[in-house]
C-alpha cells in the first residue's frame, strides 16, 4: 500500500504538468488570429484609354465558377459589363485588360488573348459579395473566375 501511495505521489506531479501545459496549449490556439488584406475596389488616379479592337478581342459571354454568366459590350463609347441578372455596371479601364467598375462595385482582369495557349480567354472578377447573395456581409468581397 505504502507502494502505491508513493508511486502515486511521484506521478501526481507529471500529471500536474502534463495538464497545464495542454493548458497553455489551448489557450495559444485561441490567441492566433490569421487575417488577410481586406479587398479594395478603387478607381485608378489615371484612366487608360482602350481602343475598340482591343476590347473587342475579350468583349463577349463569360461562364462564371460560380455558374452566373458575365457580359462585357459596348455601347457608344462606353464599356459594360452584366454578371447574371443584374443591371449593366459601367466599367473605366485600368490598362487594356483590367477594368474597374465606375462606381467601385466591380474589377475585372482579364487575360491579353494574345498570352492565351487556347482559343479561351479567363478573367478573374473581383465583386461585393452582396451581388452574389444578400445574405453575405457588408464589406465581404469574392473573387470568382470566368472563362469564354
Amino acid at each position: 500500500m505504502k507502494r502505491m501511495i508513493i508511486g502515486f505521489a511521484c506521478l501526481w506531479p507529471a500529471i500536474a504538468v502534463a495538464q497545464a501545459t495542454q493548458r497553455q496549449a489551448a489557450d495559444v490556439e485561441a490567441a492566433v488570429r490569421v487575417t488577410g488584406t481586406p479587398e479594395r475596389i478603387s478607381l485608378p488616379p489615371q484612366l487608360h484609354n482602350v481602343w475598340y479592337d482591343e476590347f473587342d478581342a475579350v468583349a463577349g459571354e463569360y461562364t462564371l465558377s460560380n455558374g452566373s454568366n458575365m457580359s462585357l459590350g459596348m455601347r457608344g463609347n462606353r464599356m459594360y459589363a452584366r454578371i447574371g441578372k443584374g443591371a449593366p455596371l459601367q466599367l473605366v479601364a485600368v490598362s487594356p485588360y483590367v477594368f474597374v467598375g465606375r462606381r467601385q462595385q466591380v474589377k475585372i482582369v482579364v487575360q491579353e488573348p494574345d498570352r492565351s495557349d487556347s482559343s479561351r480567354i479567363h478573367a478573374t472578377v473581383l465583386l461585393p459579395s452582396r451581388m452574389l447573395s444578400s445574405l453575405a456581409p457588408v464589406h465581404e468581397y469574392t473573387t470568382v473566375l470566368a472563362q469564354r
